[in-house]
């Protein structure tokens, strides 16, 4: 089914309200994944994301991304914690990863 620039802009929109990951909405929304990140990549507009340090009783957890989120083609996300090193796929779920970086903190 092909959808409209509104119509995935409200579906975006619906899922981050909703209390539901990314996999389970479009699992009940009929669509897959990639459909969803490819559509939400084209039609979202570029934000900027400063370079953040959030202290943590155990460590230093450093998040640093480029000026422009889709200026360049997607990137892995590297976090250093400590001496541990976790990249994540640039897929990955805004609100999984800032929900990661909150309970490290």
């Amino acid at each position: 089914m092909r959808r409209t620039k509104q119509q995935w802009l409200t579906l975006f929109q619906i899922q981050q309200d909703s209390d539901l990951s990314v996999k389970k909405f479009c699992f009940e929304q009929g669509m897959s994944t990639s459909s969803f990140y490819k559509n939400k990549a084209t039609f979202t507009p570029e934000i900027s994301i400063p370079t953040t340090t959030l202290a943590s009783p155990f460590s230093q957890v450093y998040l640093a991304e480029s000026d422009k989120i889709n200026s360049s083609p997607l990137q892995n996300i590297k976090l250093n914690i400590g001496n541990i090193e976790l990249t994540l796929d640039s897929k990955t779920e805004v609100n999984w990863l800032v929900n990661l970086v909150g309970k490290l903190a």
